[in-house]
Order: C-alpha cells, then structure tokens, then sequence
C-alpha cells in the first residue's frame, strides 16, 4: 500500500487511544511526550499499531513462511549492554517483551525500519539510512548461513567478538553500589528504602503485601549466578517505577532485596530486580490481554534467545498478573543512536545488530530447521529479497512519519483523554 492511503484505512492515534484504555495514565502522559519527539519515538512506541499493520493493510501476500521463536519488537534501541549470568558484561538484544512464534522475516523488517527511522532522527541522509538497513538484512542472511551448524555452546564460546568489543568500549564498567546509593537510602542499620523520585513512587500496602507474597516464586525460579543464594534473599523495599517507552502504562515495580547473610546488609550485599506486567505479543492478541502463563514464556524466550541471558531472570504472579523479572542492574545501557553519528560506525552497528538476530533465531530452534534454509531459499534472487525488505521498510518509515504528524495534529485530544 503506498503511504498516505492508509488515512482511508486507519486512524493512527485512534488506534493509539483504543490500545491504551486498560493502562496507567499517569505513565501515558511521559509516554506521550516521548513519542512526539520524533517519528522513531512513535515507532517505538506503537508495535501493537506495526503488528496489525502487517497483518492488514502492509501484509505481504508473498513472504517467507519459514517459522519459530522471533523476538518481536526489534529496533535499535533494544540492543545493548547488562550483565548476564556469567558476571561479564555483554552485548545482545535486551527486550523480549512481545517475543513469540511467528514469521523471522517480521524481525528484520522491523529491524531494517527502526535503521531508517534511527538514521534520519540523528540527521543521517535516507540513502544512509537505506545502506544501514541493507547491511543489517545481509548480516542476518549472512549469520544464518554461518551459524546454521554451531550449537549453543559454539556461540558461547565466540564471545564479544571484534564488532561487539568495540560497542562495549563505549560502556564502562559501574559499580552496583555506587548505582544504588543514587537509588537507596539507608533508614536505619542494614534497613535500605528507595529514595522516591520521578521515576519511583510509593506503592500502597496492599501491593507491599502482594510483593512479599509473589516474592518466593521469583526466588525459586530465577536464574542466579553459580555463587549466589536466592532462597536466603530477603525482602528490603519496593517501589512503583515509570520507565521504558513501548511499555510505557504496564505495572511496573522495583524491588530492593539482600543476600541474607549473617553480617550487617550494606549496598553491596544488595540486590536490585525489576517486576513489570507482562502482556501477551500484540501479534498474538488485537488487544492488551495477559495470559496466565505469559510471564514464564517470556522468561523462557530470553533465557534460550539470549547467548547468555541476564542474571536474576525470572517470572512471578502479583496481584493476579503475570509478572517478568529481571535484575535492573548499573550496566544496563541501550544502543544510543546518537553515539554513531559517523557514518561508518552507524553501518558497522546495523551490521552487528543483523548477526545477532540471526544468532537469536538460530538459538530459538536448537536441533531443528528453523531459519536455517532461508539463505538457500533465497540465494538464487538474495538482491531481490533485500530489495523487497527495503521497499517495505522505507514505506512504512514513510508511514511513520505521517502517523507522527497525526499525533502531533491530535496531541490535545490524546493528553486530554490521558489525563481522565
């Protein structure tokens, strides 16, 4: 469909003001203020409007129907840096909040818009913005046909390879304690409470209660460094927490815990998780919905996807909802497009960003066919292929662009109804 039709199909901030009626709207005014910043933010924001949008009016009559575990909501910004299981800090994709099972190809066609719409927001040209994204697709061709023999173990041992160390250059290691004592006071002796904030606010006594009870199920389950104890860890605080983008509205909390140990707790024997409601993949579901076992599946797609995935990985129930865990440690850091303005170092980033979605589909299907036949299926026409994936990925770019004039056009109406 070519751009600019899609005012006779849909409403983009009509479909912004259905999708958002069950959530916080105290969240959805940052939310607001983030998506109209620029085409990329609203991009960001809106994966449920890209996910009916491929289902409908930019459906593919013709795409590859090769299958499996997919990550979903894949752009630049949710690649970047944590701590994983192992203590090293890596570099990987960081967001499975809408993974499922699906098309691959509905990866890297979000992938390849997210560079377009990346490269223009930090005045890159679109021919920029088009080279970024086809060096992304032929890195993800280029990495299933590399890997499509490599077990997990393989992978694991590549490491942070040349690409990967020099993003990790750009992220110093930080201490978990100093990070806390921006985010922690201490009451009294070995008792810790958040500093409440802008982004960390009170929570009532009831979700005080719920926590406590929702809190030996995370333990149990989660995935914690060889040395750690999680049965012993205690519970120190919570608070309500407002970040992200996409997620913006959805229950999210902070919870500060410590070891257990016999000695006095102090910010080093702290540990510091992060609960937010876990929601089905808009693929799957045309509205906010929560199935009961959402959480655990996506905690089961970021601990195969991810080559080593972060510590403290896990899942709980609090207050009847499906909650994803994961520790929000000092090293969490997302790709930031602003620190590739050069050319060159922007191209090599998107080509990174196309290996490792590649590594994480082949990682979704240890064993079986998977992703595996696409570069044979398309070797005899690769350059079409890409080229189709570039056709989509400008026009919806374009389609973003004149979405975001709507919001902008509408943005009194949106704030007054996310104000009720």
């Amino acid at each position: 469909m070519v751009p600019g039709m899609l005012k006779d199909v849909r409403s983009a901030v009509d479909a912004l003001l259905k999708w958002h009626r069950p959530f916080r709207s105290s969240d959805l005014l940052l939310k607001l203020q983030k998506m109209t910043a620029s085409p990329f933010r609203f991009f960001r924001g809106t994966f449920f409007l890209y996910a009916a949008d491929l289902a409908g009016p930019f459906r593919d009559p013709r795409p590859l129907d090769d299958h499996g575990r997919i990550v979903g909501d894949v752009h630049t910004e949710n690649y970047g840096t944590f701590r994983s299981i192992g203590g090293e800090i890596v570099y990987d994709i960081n967001d499975f909040d809408e993974a499922t099972s699906g098309l691959y190809e509905l990866d890297i066609r979000r992938l390849s818009t997210s560079l377009i719409l990346s490269a223009l927001e930090i005045g890159h040209t679109l021919g920029d913005g088009l080279n970024a994204a086809e060096g992304a697709v032929r890195a993800w061709i280029e990495g299933l046909h590399r890997g499509a023999n490599l077990r997990r173990k393989d992978f694991e041992a590549q490491g942070n390879g040349g690409p990967v160390r020099a993003l990790l250059s750009l992220a110093q290691e930080k201490s978990r304690a100093e990070f806390l004592k921006g985010l922690a006071n201490e009451a009294a002796p070995g008792q810790f409470v958040f500093r409440l904030r802008q982004d960390l606010h009170p929570v009532t006594e009831a979700e005080r209660k719920a926590a406590l009870r929702a809190l030996p199920m995370f333990l149990k389950d989660c995935l914690a460094p060889r040395d750690a104890r999680p049965g012993r860890y205690r519970f120190q605080d919570i608070a309500a927490r407002t970040a992200g983008n996409g997620s913006l509205g959805r229950v999210r909390y902070a919870v500060l815990l410590d070891k257990g140990q016999r000695k006095r707790t102090t910010y080093s024997s702290l540990r510091l998780m992060e609960w937010k409601q876990a929601l089905d993949s808009a693929y799957d579901s045309p509205q906010p919905h929560s199935s009961r076992s959402r959480a655990k599946s996506v905690f089961e797609a970021m601990r195969i996807l991810q080559v080593s995935p972060k510590r403290y990985l896990g899942y709980t129930r609090m207050l009847d909802m499906p909650m994803q865990a994961r520790e929000w440690g000092a090293n969490d850091q997302r790709f930031a497009a602003e620190d590739f303005r050069r050319g060159s170092s922007f191209q090599s980033a998107a080509a990174l960003f196309g290996s490792i979605l590649a590594r994480c589909h082949l990682l979704g299907t240890p064993g079986k066919e998977g992703p595996r036949r696409i570069p044979l299926r398309i070797a005899a026409a690769e350059g079409r292929y890409i080229n189709r994936i570039l056709q989509f990925s400008s026009a919806y770019a374009e389609q973003m662009h004149l979405d975001h004039e709507e919001l902008l056009a509408r943005r009194q109406e949106v704030e007054r109804a996310w104000k009720q």
